[in-house]
């Protein structure tokens, strides 16, 4: 055969469309997975510029030791311990090119796409867990933030793989390795992550409290010994963690409408815990729309109550890991010890998407495909487009003056 005629010859592209259709139909949540991750890999290689905040923390990592941990960092900036180390050997090692300081933002956002993955399979029904996967897949936050010079996309990472764990561990046959592996996640995490704390101490008070209930006072003593271990390395972390901050750090005027009032004494008081609440829909979630934003919130927490009550019926212990860091994390807020808005709680946002994600599934068991295909219409449709729009160039961002990504809707 002559080389014209290998290059003129037709090609049937019908087979490779068959196998595509057949895998898309057979493994949906793997489909969003690529999706997902073509979509964070699609923005990553377009290396945007870094914008202010990035370029403020980048200020402290090159040409700095990789744990050089003696003084306060300049501009203001915070990051876990292990964070800063890996980032400045990386930049010393290949330069401060956006590809190489992105890395691993980048890593540990496709990672929380496998792990989410797992995670909506083990927890929801199998049409809640595809659209838990739609809504993670195509979130325009943690898009974002998986390409952002931040620690923000590990908080998201190792809060799935604690959570992905300790349902595992509250469940299946035990198994020593994973113990240890439990273990050792939640004894590194304060270093990794500042609001791993909410989620290891969440899974670990249910975990406790569910081995005392079920009289496993061994398996007790073992979580104990393990709680033991991750508070003396929280309490060393912070102290770390604080020579960081500067003493005269503005960062807790920065974030001080993020502190939900306590005791609230007045109708604004309410009023405005309500409106920090209703924000999570806002950002980190991205649900809402500028059209009727208190109706989508107040739909989507609709939805988010409909799937907590099905995860209680079947599995309360399970909703419990879902929600208890996420009611620390607003304890901790009412204290005024950390901001619980944003990008601060994008941590938050794989419970969030699969509590809504089974509400929509409860909707088409008790009402059926059409009113499935309207809710869906209703909570998928702008969050999805809105994600495609931010990431195709150029990537400019409008800020709002808190550094997120759109402005505040039930707040000032």
């Amino acid at each position: 055969m002559t080389i014209p005629n290998v290059f003129s010859r037709q090609i049937d592209l019908s087979p490779y469309f068959r196998r595509l259709v057949e895998f898309v139909a057979r493994r949906p949540p793997w489909t969003c997975v690529w999706l997902g991750a073509a979509l964070r890999v699609w923005v990553y290689l377009q290396g945007r510029h870094y914008w202010m905040d990035e370029a403020s923390l980048l200020g402290n990592l090159k040409g700095k030791a990789p744990f050089d941990f003696a003084g306060p960092l300049t501009s203001d900036q915070l990051a876990p311990p292990a964070f800063l180390a890996v980032e400045r050997l990386l930049i010393g090692l290949f330069g401060a090119s956006p590809y190489v300081a992105r890395a691993v933002p980048l890593a540990c956002g496709l990672a929380s796409l496998v792990l989410f993955r797992r995670l909506a399979e083990r927890l929801l029904t199998p049409t809640a867990a595809i659209m838990a996967m739609v809504l993670f897949a195509f979130s325009d936050d943690l898009t974002y933030y998986s390409n952002e010079l931040k620690p923000y996309s590990v908080d998201l990472a190792l809060g799935l793989a604690v959570t992905l764990l300790s349902l595992a561990e509250l469940r299946d046959p035990p198994d020593a390795r994973r113990r240890l592996g439990l273990a050792a996640l939640a004894v590194a995490s304060p270093w990794l992550s500042f609001p791993s704390a909410f989620v290891v101490a969440g899974c670990g008070l249910t975990l406790a409290v569910a081995r005392l209930r079920s009289g496993r006072r061994g398996d007790a003593a073992r979580l104990a010994a393990t709680a033991a271990a991750w508070g003396a390395s929280l309490l060393l972390a912070h102290r770390v963690s604080s020579q960081l901050l500067g003493p005269g750090t503005t960062m807790y005027v920065f974030w001080n409408f993020a502190f939900p009032p306590f005791p609230p004494t007045s109708v604004d008081d309410l009023a405005r815990a309500a409106g920090l609440l209703l924000e999570t829909f806002v950002t980190p979630l991205n649900l809402v729309p500028n059209l009727l934003p208190y109706a989508f919130a107040l739909f989507a927490a609709f939805l988010g109550a409909l799937g907590a009550g099905r995860i209680a019926r079947k599995d309360p212990a399970a909703l419990a890991i879902l929600l208890a860091p996420a009611a620390l994390a607003l304890g901790a807020a009412a204290a005024r010890r950390y901001p619980f808005h944003g990008r601060l709680i994008l941590w938050l946002a794989p419970a969030f998407f699969a509590l809504i994600a089974q509400g929509l599934a409860e909707v088409r068991w008790r009402r059926g495909r059409a009113w499935l295909a309207f809710c869906l219409v209703l909570m998928l449709t702008y969050p999805v487009l809105d994600a495609l729009h931010q990431a195709a160039p150029p990537l400019a961002r409008d800020f709002n003056p808190h550094g997120d990504l759109r402005r505040n809707r039930f707040i000032e």
